[in-house]
Formats: structure tokens, sequence, C-alpha cells
């Protein structure tokens, strides 16, 4: 299972909020976004968790939460209404999306855009997804 956890501390040590991040931990069944939610419920004792944000890969090869997403479910939908604070990571899929992009999906997305734009737009307009997150290795 690959699930991060991330937060911020409050200046009397108290963790402000946390998310999970996965590449695979939601698609394997590993777990859900309603478990990530209990077990948050869990650990705090109460309803009041700081469990904020969820993290995953959004893109147009990693398109599953795209496309449970426009059909009104998945993950991204289950943390929106829950609250959370939604990130999509690897919208270039590493840089793999840059050559299965081709004038004819980049026109379909928007005329007059460049393939990593495209592709950017379409991780950035999925319904129930608050931040791409994209990474850039090289200058």
């Amino acid at each position: 299972m690959d699930a991060y956890g991330a937060g911020r501390v409050r200046p009397w040590g108290r963790i402000e909020g946390y998310g999970v991040a996965t590449w695979s931990g939601l698609t394997s069944g590993a777990f859900s976004v309603p478990e990530l939610l209990s077990l948050a419920r869990q650990a705090a004792g109460s309803a009041e968790h700081h469990f904020t944000g969820l993290q995953i890969p959004v893109s147009l090869i990693m398109d599953a939460p795209i496309t449970q997403a426009l059909n009104g479910g998945g993950p991204l939908v289950q943390a929106k209404d829950a609250g959370l604070i939604t990130f999509g990571s690897a919208p270039l899929h590493g840089g793999e999306l840059l050559d299965a992009m081709t004038p004819e999906l980049v026109n379909l997305i928007r005329p007059g855009l460049s393939a990593a734009a495209a592709a950017l737009l379409a991780a950035g307009s999925c319904p129930g997804l608050d931040v791409v997150l994209y990474f850039r290795e090289h200058p």
C-alpha cells in the first residue's frame, strides 16, 4: 500500500491537518475514502479529526477518477462530499502523456493549446478536483 500522510503542526504542537496521498490504494481496493474517514474518526476519538486532504493521480492516462467524477461518483466526489481538499498528481503522467497527445486530441480539448497545456486543462477540469500538482524535473 502506498499511502503517505503529511500535515501542518499548529504552534501549540497539534496537527492542524493531514492528508493521504496514494498512487493505487484506492484503485486496488486497499482502502476507500469512507474507510479513511472512519479511521480518522477512530484515531481522533470523535468526528473532529484533522484529516483534510486526499491526493491521487489524475490524468488522461490515469483517467478513472475523471470518468467516475463525471458520472457523479468515485474518490474525488466522496472526498469533496466529506469536505476534504482534493489534489490531483501526475497530470502529465511523468511526461509520457505528451507523446500520446495527438493534434486532434489537443484540438478536441481546446484548439491552439500545446500538448502539455491541453493535458493540464483536462486534468484540472475534473469535477471535484481542487488542486492539480505539477512537477517539472528540468527547467
